[in-house]
């Protein structure tokens, strides 16, 4: 028979919480055993419905009715009831399903704090405590492996083409003469047209490739906003060839791009090199590939962004002065640098952080500070 509904004025005369309390205790369970007897009822009333179905309703009227009698009949203590306590109520299936939820929040809430996903983690073992383990063991996806190998292909042209553009004879010259030109001063230009058709053919097939295979990156959302902002970005010196610079500058970076993905593609089994039953011919390889990859990341993304910003600002005031006014062509490039450079310099202490961690190394005072300064503390 269904159980009525407990009037809300109905009070606990034995000493325990506010009736308020109490009362609203009894009633969500008087509300559980109507809900299951109305559940139980309706499927007895169907021959159709499986016996699975109503043996599963029937526990869980059972269960609601236990719940009930122990409300009405067990005085409350006063202050709050504990999350195993409440649970235990429930049955030991659900408690043991609450209890695995409420670790696996406790485990995404620690990450979150630590820090949000970083570029690190998806090239890099790294675990639990941000340890750097050694290179990242990929699992079987070929739309990742395709897409992978369709980066190193079509960037081979997109950076050959962007090194067209500058006096990279001058630059050596400048080396080891100890003279140097200003970035501006490098850059000519003369096959910028095919470098920029080039560079968006590249996004706008890695766009469109990432829209219709999601799974062949870990993180399709960022990038696709990246890729987006990317190509608003490069129009820039499309309108304003005399700005072309800019674009060859920051489309560096994809030189460091292409040894990022190369270090997975050409080590999917996440093998250090010159371990037992690594080859010699793929330990050289392995130590090669890493060594350009570490030496272009900080040559570009720590010397060369810095570098551009400081560039950039000097080039946006004399564009003010050019055009009488702050809201020009460049306003935006400032900006964009600023985010870049946070960015370099978040995934460059995550790098390092990681790698110091995982040898065990005590990470100084000092770095902690440049880590608080990167998270805006």
């Amino acid at each position: 028979m269904p159980v009525q509904e407990l009037s809300p004025d109905r009070g606990d005369a034995s000493g325990g919480e506010s009736p308020s309390s109490r009362d609203e205790v009894v009633v969500a369970a008087r509300r559980a055993v109507a809900a299951a007897e109305a559940a139980s009822e309706a499927a007895r009333s169907h021959p159709s419905t499986p016996s699975a179905v109503k043996e599963r309703i029937a526990r869980s009227l059972e269960e609601s009715r236990a719940v009930l009698q122990y409300a009405e009949s067990t005085p409350m203590r006063r202050g709050r009831q504990s999350f195993a306590e409440f649970t235990t109520l429930l049955g030991e299936e659900v408690q043991q399903a609450a209890e695995d939820s409420m670790t696996e929040a406790k485990h995404a809430a620690e990450r979150t704090l630590r820090q949000a996903k970083s570029l690190i983690e998806d090239h890099f073992h790294i675990d639990e405590a941000f340890r750097m383990l050694g290179p990242l063991r990929q699992d079987d996806n070929l739309a990742r492996d395709i897409h992978d190998w369709f980066n190193l292909i079509a960037l081979i042209p997109v950076n050959y083409w962007n090194f067209r553009n500058w006096s990279c004879l001058v630059f050596c010259s400048d080396m080891v003469g100890l003279r140097f030109h200003s970035v501006t001063e490098l850059w000519h230009g003369e096959a910028f047209s095919v470098f920029w058709w080039i560079t968006l053919a590249y996004f706008i097939a890695d766009t469109t490739w990432m829209l219709a295979l999601p799974n062949c990156v870990k993180s399709p959302k960022v990038i696709l906003k990246h890729h987006v902002a990317t190509i608003g970005y490069i129009f820039i010196p499309k309108l304003r060839p005399e700005h072309g610079w800019l674009m060859g500058a920051c489309m560096i970076v994809e030189v460091n791009t292409w040894f990022l993905i190369a270090r997975r593609a050409l080590n999917k089994r996440g093998e250090k090199a010159f371990n037992t039953g690594v080859s010699l011919l793929k330990s050289i390889r392995v130590m090669l590939v890493s060594t350009c990859f570490y030496i272009s990341w900080f040559l570009i993304r720590l010397v060369i962004y810095p570098y551009l910003l400081v560039v950039i600002i000097r080039e946006y005031f004399k564009e003010w002065d050019k055009v009488g006014t702050p809201f020009n062509v460049i306003a935006i490039t400032p900006i964009i640098q600023c985010v870049f450079l946070y960015l370099n310099v978040k995934w460059t202490i995550d790098l390092v952080r990681s790698k110091m961690k995982g040898r065990g190394v005590r990470v100084s005072l000092a770095w902690i500070v440049l880590e608080k300064v990167s998270k805006g503390l």
